[in-house]
């Protein structure tokens, strides 16, 4: 199992960029669908926090969240990211 959080998280970092790139262009909809990625899986590994992150993005988008807000819970999910643990 240990293995297989690695690599969740070796990706996750690969996904946060893009999250970025999605989130600069405006792209709602592959956001939406990697941030949803995201929050499923990240449970299943124990990283409950990042789920949530991206679990919140997911729901700002579906609700029709402003800008600031959406740009704010994506950094908070990038936040996450950073927070995960790092191969060695």
């Amino acid at each position: 199992m240990a293995a297989l959080r690695a690599r969740f998280a070796t990706r996750t970092r690969g996904d946060a960029e893009r999250v970025v790139a999605y989130a600069e262009a405006g792209d709602r909809g592959a956001l939406r669908e990697l941030c949803h990625a995201i929050s499923g899986t990240a449970g299943m590994f124990g990283f409950r926090a990042l789920g949530e992150a991206a679990g919140a993005v997911e729901d700002a988008i579906d609700a029709g969240r402003s800008g600031n807000e959406l740009d704010s819970l994506v950094a908070q999910l990038l936040a996450e990211v950073e927070r995960l643990p790092q191969e060695r």
